[in-house]
C-alpha cells in the first residue's frame, strides 16, 4: 500500500507540474500578445514605419534627401498639392508606395502637403488654376514655389508591365524622380520654352493658342524668337518651331540656329507649300544635316475615299508603324492603336536617307499611293510631279551631333486654332504634341533610378489539378495538425 501511496504522490505530483508549466506558458503568450498589441499602438500612434523592402521603395533615396536637407536650410517652401486625400492612397495597396513617399516628403519643413478632394473642394481647385490653365484629373500634382507652378501627371507615378495574358509581372514606381525634379524646377524658375521663330513670314504664335494652351500643361511655354536679333538661342529652348515662312534664313541666323542645333538642340519644321518662286536654300541645307529633303509640290488625292467631300488636298494619310527598339517607337503607336483617322491638310512631301547610321530616320505620316504631289512653287526649270506613296511627316536624330533632334511637317495650319479643334485633324495635334515631349523633355531629370516590384503568378493546369493543389495546401495540414494534437492529448493523459 505505502508502494501504491508513494505512486499516487508522484502522478500528482507529475500532474502538477505539468498544469504550472501548462499555465506558465499560456501567460508567457497572453504576455506576449499583449505587449504587442501595445507596441503596434504606440507605432500607430506614431505613425512609424520600418523600409524592409530590397530597392527601398517606400523611402526617398540620398539624393532626394540631401536636396530637400538643403531646402531646409535656406528656409525654402514648396506648396504641394495632391488631387486626392492621403487616406485613400493609404488603403489602396496599389498606391502604398506613393502614400509612403509622400509621407516621406512631409516630413521636411520646405515641403507643405496639401491633399484635398477636387471632386468637392473647388476653392483650393481654383485656387491653384484660376484661369483653367492646366487640365487636373483626380491623383494630379501641383507644385508651387512663389510665381512657379508645375503640373505632374498622377498617371505618370507607375509603369506597369504585363504578361501575353495581361497579367501583371512587375511595376515600377518613377514618382520619386518625377516628383523632386518638379520640386527642383519650381525653386529654381526652370520652364523649357518652345520659341516659335519669326522674321520669315512665318504663321504667329497667337495663332496657335490651342496648342499652347496644352504646352502649358506638359510645363513648357511658348514665346517668339528672331534670330536675327540675337546672337545665340536663349539656354532655356526647348524646341524652336518653323511655321510656314515664306522666305528663307539669311546666312547670318542660319549660323545662329546651327550653333543651337551643334550642342543638341532640337527643331520642328512645318512647311506648308508656298507658291513663291523661292528656294529655301538655307532652310533646306538644314534639312540636309538630318537626312531630310523637302520637296517643292503639293498633294492631292485621286481616290474620292481618301479625301474629304469636295476638298481633294485634305487627305487621309497612314501613321507609320515605327520599329519597337526605335526610341521614338511611342510617338505612333499609342495613336493607331486609337483606331481614329488621320487627316492632313494641303502639304507638301519629302524625302528622306540615311548615310550609313549618322542618322536614326524614319517617316511619321505617308499617304496612300493613289495620291499626286504637284508641282508648286520654287525655281525649278522644269519640275515634276510625283505619284504614290509619300512622305507628309518624318523625324530625325542626327547621331553625330549631340543627338539633335529634327521633325518635318508638309503643313503648318493643321495645327492652328482654325484646324486644331476639328476632329479631322486631332491624330496630326497629338502626334505634335507626343513629338514635342519626345525632343525635348520638360522633366527636371534628377536621375533617381525608379522603383520596381515583382509579382509571381502559379499557372493551373485545369480545375482537376487547382482541387488537388487545394487539399495538399489546406486539408492535409489541418489534418497533420490535428494528428498531432490527437497524440499530445493522449500523451499527456497517460
Amino acid at each position: 500500500m505505502a508502494k501504491n501511496q508513494e505512486k499516487g504522490n508522484k502522478r500528482r505530483s507529475f500532474n502538477w507540474k505539468n498544469t504550472k508549466f501548462s499555465s506558465m506558458a499560456w501567460i508567457l503568450v497572453i504576455l506576449i500578445l499583449i505587449i504587442a498589441i501595445i507596441v503596434n499602438m504606440i507605432v500607430n500612434r506614431f505613425d512609424f514605419s520600418w523600409d524592409i523592402s530590397s530597392n527601398g521603395q517606400f523611402s526617398l533615396t540620398n539624393t532626394t534627401e540631401e536636396y530637400l536637407d538643403e531646402l531646409d536650410a535656406q528656409g525654402v517652401t514648396v506648396d504641394f498639392y495632391l488631387l486626392a486625400e492621403m487616406e485613400d492612397l493609404e488603403d489602396d495597396m496599389d498606391t502604398l508606395v506613393l502614400y509612403r513617399t509622400l509621407l516621406a516628403y512631409e516630413s521636411h519643413d520646405c515641403i507643405n502637403l496639401i491633399d484635398f478632394d477636387p471632386n468637392t473642394d473647388t476653392e483650393t481647385l481654383d485656387e491653384i488654376n484660376p484661369d483653367d490653365e492646366y487640365t487636373l484629373s483626380t491623383g494630379d500634382m501641383i507644385f508651387v514655389c512663389g510665381d512657379n507652378k508645375r503640373r505632374v501627371p498622377g498617371t505618370y507615378m507607375y509603369t506597369t508591365y504585363t504578361d501575353d495574358d495581361g497579367n501583371t509581372t512587375s511595376e515600377e514606381f518613377s514618382g520619386e524622380n518625377l516628383i523632386t525634379g518638379s520640386i527642383k524646377g519650381v525653386v529654381e524658375g526652370y520652364t523649357p520654352t518652345v520659341y516659335f521663330l519669326t522674321g520669315h513670314g512665318e504663321k504667329s504664335v497667337d495663332e496657335y493658342s490651342i496648342f499652347t494652351t496644352n504646352l502649358i500643361n506638359y510645363n513648357y511655354q511658348a514665346e517668339s524668337l528672331n534670330l536675327s536679333e540675337i546672337d545665340a538661342v536663349p539656354d532655356d529652348a526647348a524646341l524652336i518651331l518653323v511655321c510656314a515662312p515664306t522666305s528663307d534664313l539669311t546666312d547670318a541666323e542660319k549660323e545662329v540656329l546651327d550653333a543651337y542645333l551643334d550642342e543638341g538642340g532640337c527643331i520642328t519644321m512645318m512647311m506648308s507649300p508656298s507658291s513663291n518662286a523661292i528656294a529655301y536654300e538655307n532652310f533646306e541645307d538644314v534639312m540636309a544635316d538630318y537626312g531630310i529633303t523637302m520637296e517643292y509640290d503639293h498633294i492631292y488625292e485621286t481616290n474620292s475615299d481618301y479625301h474629304i467631300s469636295g476638298d481633294d488636298t485634305t487627305i487621309l494619310c497612314e501613321l507609320t508603324e515605327l520599329d519597337d527598339d526605335s526610341d521614338a517607337a511611342d510617338l505612333t503607336s499609342s495613336l493607331i492603336d486609337q483606331g481614329l483617322y488621320t487627316y492632313m491638310p494641303e502639304s507638301r512631301s519629302f524625302t528622306y536617307y540615311d548615310e550609313g547610321g549618322k542618322y536614326t530616320i524614319a517617316s511619321l505620316i505617308t499617304t496612300y499611293d493613289t495620291a499626286v504631289g504637284e508641282a508648286y512653287g520654287g525655281v525649278s526649270d522644269d519640275p515634276e510631279d510625283i505619284e504614290g506613296s509619300m512622305v507628309l511627316a518624318a523625324y530625325s536624330t542626327a547621331n553625330a551631333r549631340n543627338s539633335s533632334k529634327m521633325v518635318v511637317y508638309g503643313n503648318a495650319e493643321f495645327l492652328d486654332d482654325d484646324h486644331a479643334s476639328q476632329e479631322y485633324f486631332i491624330i496630326p495635334v497629338y502626334l505634335m504634341l507626343s513629338t514635342v515631349s519626345w525632343m525635348c523633355d520638360s522633366d527636371v531629370d534628377m536621375e533617381i533610378s525608379a522603383k520596381s516590384t515583382s509579382y509571381d503568378y502559379i499557372a493551373l493546369q485545369d480545375e482537376s489539378f487547382a482541387e488537388k493543389l487545394i487539399v495538399v495546401l489546406t486539408i492535409f495540414p489541418i489534418v497533420i495538425m490535428a494528428v498531432g494534437i490527437a497524440i499530445w492529448v493522449k500523451r499527456r493523459n497517460s
